[in-house]
């Protein structure tokens, strides 16, 4: 009990009495010293919190064993505070008043605590305290004001069960007016919400509309571009086929007419060949002819011979006969040979030909010289 009574003094002497002030603003007051403002209130009202169960303990000793000790400790513990009040406040019954109300008002104080601290406030600014600051510095009666206070505890103690239920129906009358409070503001925050929530879903649609608007309109544009590319791409492919095919009708024009020439070429040559031919059977005809008449001249010239042996000297006469027959056996296929071979030159088969044509001449002129 010592203990928290000390804790008490402490926290509510914090501030000399001689250089304490009241300073308000915002409906709040508390004690400052040298311009510094430092709150107290908090801090008392939470150690006051025990201090009262202390006194409550004692008052429920007191009412069930009539404990001679109980009040002397109250009376003791309770003047040390009052008396800390005093002097905490300077004697100023204003500040100590504004003090008091602020330190019951702390919401660590609830129930029966908050009316016991307002009966100590009560008693200690209403009942007790004079308008003389100096008077109540000097001779303040802590102990008049604990005495009256001791009777309210004792009393309370004596209907506590009452007074708990009272303080439980405020309680729970206070909680279900909350409550009420609490239901109707949500109800009318649901109200506004669901109101809002409509508006904005509604502004969300048309936007949304809008919006697949915009993209129907931007996927149109789109498409329409699109298609007039493809359009030009497929013009300047369809003139690239053109050009390529102009250029294949030439290509194919140019080798038609390549075409054409190896053509005449081929019947030119054929004609030259055909007429090869001709010159070649002509000119194995006169082969022929030629090789038919050489026996001939062969016999001539052995009868020559013949007629020369019996003079015993050579016959020169028939000789230019045999030349002037050589002649004419051997000199008409020569020559056609010759012309045979110049004209086969551009067939391999007719160019064979001659070769033999050739050969057989000179075969014959042999046999025409022997």
């Amino acid at each position: 009990m010592a203990n928290t009574v000390a804790a008490l003094l402490v926290a509510i002497l914090a501030v000399p009495a001689a250089n304490a002030a009241l300073v308000q603003g915002g409906g709040s007051a508390f004690l400052a010293t040298d311009g510094e403002a430092r709150m107290r209130p908090d801090v008392v009202a939470t150690t006051l919190l025990h201090v009262q169960d202390e006194w409550r303990a004692e008052a429920a000793v007191f009412t069930e064993n009539h404990n001679k000790e109980a009040p002397d400790s109250f009376a003791k513990s309770c003047s040390t505070v009052v008396s800390a009040v005093i002097q905490g406040s300077g004697g100023d019954k204003r500040v100590a008043k504004e003090y008091m109300n602020n330190v019951c008002g702390q919401k660590v104080l609830e129930g029966w605590h908050k009316m016991r601290c307002s009966a100590l406030a009560t008693a200690i600014t209403e009942h007790a305290m004079v308008a003389d600051s100096y008077a109540n510095r000097q001779n303040f009666n802590s102990m008049k004001v604990c005495g009256g206070f001791w009777s309210i505890f004792v009393e309370a103690e004596k209907n506590r069960e009452a007074e708990e239920a009272k303080l439980r129906a405020e309680e729970e009358k206070k909680r279900a007016e909350e409550e009420k409070v609490e239901a109707l503001a949500a109800a009318e925050a649901k109200k506004k919400a669901d109101a809002d929530a409509k508006v904005e879903a509604e502004a969300r649609a048309k936007e949304e509309a809008k919006r697949a608007e915009i993209e129907k309109e931007q996927k149109k544009a789109a498409e329409a571009a699109e298609a007039k590319v493809r359009a030009a791409e497929a013009k300047v492919r369809a003139a690239e086929a053109a050009e390529r095919l102009a250029e294949k009708k030439a290509e194919a024009e140019k080798v038609q007419k390549e075409a054409q020439v190896k053509l005449e070429e081929a019947e030119q040559a054929e004609k030259d060949h055909k007429a090869a031919l001709a010159e070649h059977q002509k000119a194995e005809e006169l082969l022929k002819n030629a090789q038919e008449k050489a026996p001939v001249a062969k016999k001539v010239e052995e009868s020559a011979k013949e007629v020369a042996k019996p003079a015993a000297t050579p016959v020169v006469a028939p000789k230019p006969a045999a030349e002037a027959v050589k002649p004419v056996v051997a000199a008409a296929p020569v020559v056609a040979a010759a012309k045979a071979e110049v004209v086969a030159k551009p067939e391999a088969k007719a160019a064979a030909a001659p070769q033999k044509v050739d050969a057989a001449p000179k075969v014959a002129a042999k046999s025409v010289a022997k």
